[in-house]
């Protein structure tokens, strides 16, 4: 299996972590990305849920998909109100126009584009809506910014979310001839409040991180907590996080017949 496939998948070792260290999308992501008057949803690629618990305040009707049957199940457990699927953004389980808005939070970049876009096109409603999330911490901030480099260097990788994120911020970032309108950007700040060990904790919950041997594991949750404990500013010995929720939505034309992109 592919090396990105491997990362792909990794994310259920880890998955009640995942559930209780990861942020999910503030509430004002949501009043921006999905239509007040929707009544049905899709979540795609929802991991855990930290999205769907919050469509499912908003919502009627909320559809999750998810590849992993061990975030599956805690998605299943956090989220009864949910109608919870195994599939993916290439072959989802759904009949033709069966929902208003498709949301896809943290996990664009593990999708073929074409491919997860003509089964959204085939899925929504005419002029439903697409809404693509993500959100981190916010390296605008000097310190913050400094952290996450070290995490970085330590795991032998790079910032590629940043990179994804930077190139749909400055472009058309759809391919071409698909039925949907031109994307919509947004950003929302808030600050996280958070404890030395959650920092660590939330570090641990990424694909690089969770594929290591456990020996370099704790070498590297013990570096991570060093660096922060000596670098990061701390209120009453807690960490004041800045964080971030990019957004992006766009349309599918009134006119477009399901599945048009097949």
């Amino acid at each position: 299996m592919p090396e990105s496939a491997l990362l792909a998948v990794s994310f259920g070792a880890a998955a009640r972590d995942y559930d209780r260290y990861r942020s999910g999308p503030p509430a004002q992501a949501l009043d921006w990305v999905v239509p007040a008057d929707c009544r049905c949803v899709l979540d795609l690629a929802a991991g855990t849920g930290l999205l769907t618990r919050q469509l499912a305040d908003l919502v009627e009707d909320v559809v999750a998909v998810e590849p992993d049957a061990r975030m599956r199940e805690v998605l299943a457990l956090t989220c009864p109100e949910a109608t919870v699927l195994a599939g993916t953004a290439e072959a989802v389980p759904l009949p033709d126009r069966r929902v208003e808005a498709v949301t896809v939070s943290a996990a664009w970049h593990w999708m073929d584009p074409a491919a997860a876009l003509a089964e959204i096109a085939r899925v929504l409603t005419p002029g439903g809506t697409l809404g693509v999330l993500y959100t981190r911490r916010d390296r605008r901030v000097p310190w913050v910014d400094r952290l996450d480099a070290f995490v970085h260097r330590e795991m032998g990788t790079d910032d590629r979310i940043g990179d994804l994120i930077r190139r749909m911020n400055e472009g058309p970032w759809l391919p071409e001839g698909v039925p949907f309108t031109a994307t919509e950007a947004h950003a929302v700040s808030w600050t996280a409040v958070l404890t030395v060990e959650e920092i660590v904790a939330m570090f641990g919950t990424y694909s690089r991180f969770i594929t290591l041997p456990e020996g370099r594991k704790r070498e590297l949750a013990e570096a991570i907590e060093a660096e922060v404990r000596a670098s990061v500013p701390t209120w009453q010995g807690q960490v004041l996080m800045p964080m971030v929720c990019y957004c992006w939505r766009t349309r599918l034309t009134a006119d477009s017949p399901s599945g048009a992109l097949s």
